[in-house]
């Protein structure tokens, strides 16, 4: 209940601004991300999984955003930890885009929200 919670505030935080985050977001993805989720969010083979309809991008965003501020190790290959080259706002902004691009459809994510998961 609470992560619903948190998602509406944050939604009705972004406002008008959540189109903005959105632009800012696509620009952040296709400048470090593109390269192995590509431009289309479909990946590149197993290696770099799928954007577009995978749920844990359209679930609950709080594992999304430890996963880009931490990065993540798995059996075929690794995600780079981002917590030190983007700011919350430009975390906030990819997450929100990957969150509603392509076939996706899952609420914003706000700069709050990464730096409450950052700070943890």
């Amino acid at each position: 209940m609470f992560s619903i919670t948190l998602v509406l505030a944050a939604n009705l935080a972004l406002g008008q601004s959540g189109g903005e985050l959105v632009k800012q977001g696509q620009d952040v993805y296709e400048e470090n991300c593109a390269d192995c989720h590509r431009s289309n969010g479909e990946g590149l083979w197993v290696k770099f999984p799928a954007l577009t309809g995978n749920t844990f991008v359209t679930g609950d965003p709080n594992p999304v955003i430890a996963t880009v501020l931490n990065g993540r190790k798995g059996n075929l290959g690794q995600m780079p930890a981002w917590k030190d080259k983007l700011d919350d706002r430009q975390i906030a902004a990819v997450i929100s885009f990957i969150r509603q691009a392509w076939s996706n459809r899952a609420p914003a994510v706000t700069p709050a929200m990464v730096a409450a998961t950052r700070s943890k």
